[in-house]
């Protein structure tokens, strides 16, 4: 009989589901991406999409090279199983962003702005995101990774049982977010901003709850 999983039990993210040979994978042109043609099993590599207008970026099983979506403006991008490596998506606009197994290997994420984004089995790792907007959105069991998330905003974000580790999220907002098994012991906190009700149900390390007592405005003696 397979037991169940308890609601406080620590998940896992689950990697995308790519072809393990990028050779299979089918190139595809600038034209189709700024069209908004559907992607799947495609290679999109090297391309400069910057400052231009996507229609839509809906993708499957696919990996983004090299590609530049900076200051783009997309409306809902729907991403699963797929990868971005060396992708620029700084100061892009990508309101209601939904990610399901993707990866984001370094990448430059600067003031992307992610608003209401639905982030399931992410990961973050090697990026540069100092100024992101993750405000009011839905980021579960993801995992940042060697990152930079400097004044990161995640104002009124659920980021249940996602893990930082070796991630800078001085001044970042915290305020109002749900860290429900949220994994910070691996963030730098400096100067974050978060309430009281805002840590409930984080796992911390011994020196962090000294500095979130602080932070709090408790007195410890």
């Amino acid at each position: 009989m397979v037991g169940k999983r308890r609601k406080d039990e620590a998940q896992l993210r689950k990697p995308p589901d790519l072809l393990l040979c990028t050779d299979a994978l089918k190139p595809l042109q600038a034209n189709a991406v700024i069209a908004g043609e559907p992607i799947e099993e495609s290679h999109i590599a090297g391309i400069d999409l910057s400052g231009r207008k996507v229609r839509a970026l809906n993708a499957k099983n696919s990996i983004f090279d090299g590609v530049s979506f900076a200051s783009c403006e997309i409306p809902s991008p729907r991403l699963r199983d797929v990868r971005l490596v060396k992708c620029d998506l700084s100061n892009a606009i990508l309101r209601g962003f939904e990610a399901t197994r993707v990866e984001f290997i370094d990448c430059r994420l600067i003031g992307m702005a992610a608003i209401e984004c639905r982030w399931q089995d992410v990961l973050v790792e090697n990026c540069e995101g100092r100024y992101v907007r993750f405000n009011d959105g839905r980021v579960h069991t993801c995992e940042f990774r060697a990152s930079n998330f400097t004044e990161a905003d995640f104002r009124g974000t659920d980021l249940e049982c996602t893990i930082f580790a070796h991630v800078i999220l001085n001044g970042a907002d915290l305020s109002h977010s749900k860290l429900r098994n949220t994994d910070l012991r691996g963030a730098e906190i400096d100067g974050i901003i978060v309430g009281p009700e805002d840590v409930r149900g984080a796992i911390v390390s011994a020196g962090q709850a000294i500095d979130f007592a602080r932070l709090l405005g408790l007195v410890i003696k």
